[in-house]
């Protein structure tokens, strides 16, 4: 088999756990379109590695690919003072802060934090890291405006709106840094006038952060 193919399958099979978290080998094969005798090859392989395991006849990721994860977060300059400056900016507004950067044709989440307030207001959003948006969010169309300006984005079925800016990670890398906060609470001028003041301060040190640790 060709060892480029045999790769693509593997990380297919992978990828196929983000619709179910635990399946069986059956819905495995479904889900990739491959014979079940060559899943349960890849699946014996990755169990081995600690990257699958197998619970009462169903599949689901192993403890490995979280470490593969919080690697690759790091690699990308996600770190813990990353974080803490991002909680400090959530609790000033009372809302929730991502970090996103572009993967083809959405945006992926790299982090995400929320302030004390909007956890216990128990706002639940189909939302984490490791999320694509889509090219209408403020999220992805910070990622290609110039760095004095910004986007927003409004939510009203949420009764929420976002605001983004970009973000020169490096010379060849762009993220951009986003802000969703209470409509209510936060009318448009107040998002204009305060909001993208508030981020512009935040982003040089965000920005340097993330150059350290990428």
């Amino acid at each position: 088999m060709n060892d480029n193919r045999s790769v693509q399958r593997c990380l297919a099979l992978l990828r196929a756990f983000k619709t179910q978290p635990r399946q069986t080998l059956a819905e495995l094969s479904k889900g990739v379109e491959l014979p079940h005798s060559t899943v349960l090859r890849f699946l014996h392989t990755l169990e081995g590695e600690g990257y699958v395991r197998k619970e009462e006849g169903l599949w689901s990721l192993g403890p490995q690919m979280l470490d593969l994860g919080f690697t690759a977060l790091r690699s990308m300059g996600i770190s813990e003072s990353v974080q803490d400056a991002l909680q400090r900016l959530a609790d000033a507004c009372h809302g929730t802060v991502n970090i996103g950067e572009r993967n083809n044709d959405e945006v992926l989440v790299l982090a995400r934090v929320s302030s004390i307030r909007e956890n216990l207001r128990m706002f639940v959003v189909n939302l984490r890291v490791g999320s694509h948006l889509p090219k209408e969010s403020a999220l992805y169309r910070a990622l290609e405006v110039p760095q004095d300006q910004w986007c927003v984005a409004q939510y009203p079925e949420y009764g929420q709106v976002t605001v983004a800016i970009p973000m020169a990670v490096t010379a060849s890398r762009t993220a951009s840094l986003g802000l969703s906060v209470d409509s209510d609470a936060y009318p448009m001028e107040r998002v204009q006038g305060e909001l993208v003041d508030l981020l512009r301060k935040e982003r040089q040190q965000i920005e340097m952060l993330m150059r350290l640790n990428s």
